[in-house]
């Protein structure tokens, strides 16, 4: 609800083009199970910035990566300087 339309409509941009990106590249395949109909893997998590590279360089600040758990068991890879993690309103 804070965010004017002109950068709703911004993201939602930026969103339409790395899904093209994607879709070009074949998706992700993180596993033998993601393939196409061919049996051929993805090539877009070349592209990931941050996904599986927990301790890793960030591209960006140079800060380490880290993973930060959230339900259920699942969790993400963060930089914690470009990434801070905000809090949803209650």
């Amino acid at each position: 609800s804070e965010l004017s339309t002109k950068k709703i409509a911004a993201i939602i941009d930026y969103a339409t083009q790395v899904m093209r990106e994607a879709i070009e590249k074949g998706g992700t395949s993180f596993d033998d199970l993601y393939i196409d109909v061919n049996g051929e893997s993805g090539y877009f998590e070349n592209e990931l910035n941050a996904y599986g590279r927990e301790g890793e360089r960030c591209y960006r600040c140079d800060l380490e990566m880290v993973r930060e758990a959230f339900s259920n068991n699942r969790s993400s890879t963060i930089c914690p300087n470009c990434q801070p993690h905000i809090r949803p309103h209650r």
